[in-house]
Protein backbone atom coordinates (compact mmCIF):
# COMPACT_ATOMS: atom_id res chain seq x y z
CA UNK A 1 0.00 0.00 0.00
CA UNK A 2 1.40 3.32 -0.85
CA UNK A 3 2.40 5.64 1.97
CA UNK A 4 -0.81 7.97 1.87
CA UNK A 5 -3.08 5.02 2.37
CA UNK A 6 -4.37 5.19 -1.12
CA UNK A 7 -4.77 2.14 -3.44
CA UNK A 8 -3.85 2.04 -7.02
CA UNK A 9 -6.53 0.39 -8.52
CA UNK A 10 -4.35 -2.38 -10.18
CA UNK A 11 -2.43 0.01 -11.71
CA UNK A 12 1.04 -1.03 -12.55
CA UNK A 13 3.77 1.69 -11.95
CA UNK A 14 7.80 1.83 -13.23
CA UNK A 15 10.12 2.42 -10.39
CA UNK A 16 13.41 3.37 -10.04
CA UNK A 17 15.68 3.45 -6.99
CA UNK A 18 16.87 7.21 -6.31
CA UNK A 19 18.89 6.69 -3.91
CA UNK A 20 21.71 4.06 -2.65
CA UNK A 21 23.38 5.16 0.96
CA UNK A 22 26.85 4.90 0.39
CA UNK A 23 29.11 5.57 3.22
CA UNK A 24 30.94 8.86 2.40
CA UNK A 25 35.01 8.73 4.41
CA UNK A 26 37.14 11.08 3.61
CA UNK A 27 40.20 9.54 0.51
CA UNK A 28 42.51 10.91 3.51
CA UNK A 29 40.90 8.26 5.71
CA UNK A 30 41.18 5.61 3.00
CA UNK A 31 45.01 5.90 2.81
CA UNK A 32 45.72 5.78 6.66
CA UNK A 33 46.20 2.45 7.87
CA UNK A 34 45.17 3.35 11.60
CA UNK A 35 42.13 4.69 10.36
CA UNK A 36 39.12 3.00 12.05
CA UNK A 37 38.03 2.45 8.28
CA UNK A 38 40.83 0.18 7.60
CA UNK A 39 40.76 -1.79 10.59
CA UNK A 40 38.31 -4.87 9.55
CA UNK A 41 36.98 -5.42 13.06
CA UNK A 42 35.80 -1.79 13.38
CA UNK A 43 34.84 -1.09 9.60
CA UNK A 44 33.82 -4.48 8.27
CA UNK A 45 36.54 -4.04 5.51
CA UNK A 46 36.98 -7.23 2.91
CA UNK A 47 37.34 -7.64 -0.33
CA UNK A 48 34.36 -5.98 -2.74
CA UNK A 49 33.25 -4.00 0.34
CA UNK A 50 33.12 -0.05 -1.08
CA UNK A 51 33.20 3.49 0.33
CA UNK A 52 32.43 6.59 -1.71
CA UNK A 53 35.26 9.05 -0.86
CA UNK A 54 35.24 12.20 -0.43
CA UNK A 55 38.61 14.95 -1.49
CA UNK A 56 36.31 17.46 0.97
CA UNK A 57 35.79 19.70 -1.56
CA UNK A 58 33.01 18.07 -3.42
CA UNK A 59 35.01 15.51 -5.51
CA UNK A 60 34.08 11.88 -5.37
CA UNK A 61 35.27 8.55 -5.85
CA UNK A 62 34.37 4.90 -5.39
CA UNK A 63 36.66 2.58 -4.23
CA UNK A 64 36.35 -0.98 -3.37
CA UNK A 65 38.71 -2.77 -1.22
CA UNK A 66 41.28 -5.74 -2.61
CA UNK A 67 40.87 -7.25 0.77
CA UNK A 68 40.56 -7.51 4.44
CA UNK A 69 44.52 -6.29 5.67
CA UNK A 70 44.34 -2.85 6.84
CA UNK A 71 47.37 -2.40 3.90
CA UNK A 72 44.87 -4.15 1.10
CA UNK A 73 44.40 -1.49 -1.70
CA UNK A 74 41.06 0.32 -2.12
CA UNK A 75 40.75 -0.18 -5.74
CA UNK A 76 39.10 2.91 -7.94
CA UNK A 77 36.28 2.08 -9.60
CA UNK A 78 34.58 5.15 -10.58
CA UNK A 79 34.35 8.82 -10.00
CA UNK A 80 36.91 11.96 -10.95
CA UNK A 81 39.92 10.35 -9.66
CA UNK A 82 42.48 8.25 -11.61
CA UNK A 83 44.43 6.53 -8.90
CA UNK A 84 43.85 3.74 -6.77
CA UNK A 85 44.73 4.33 -2.73
CA UNK A 86 47.01 1.69 -0.50
CA UNK A 87 47.19 2.92 3.10
CA UNK A 88 50.73 2.78 4.54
Amino acid sequence: MPITGDLTQNESFTTQASAFPFTVVLESALGNANDMVNQEYLSGKREGAGFLGSDGAGAYNFYVAAGADKTDAWVLVGGDGTTDITPA
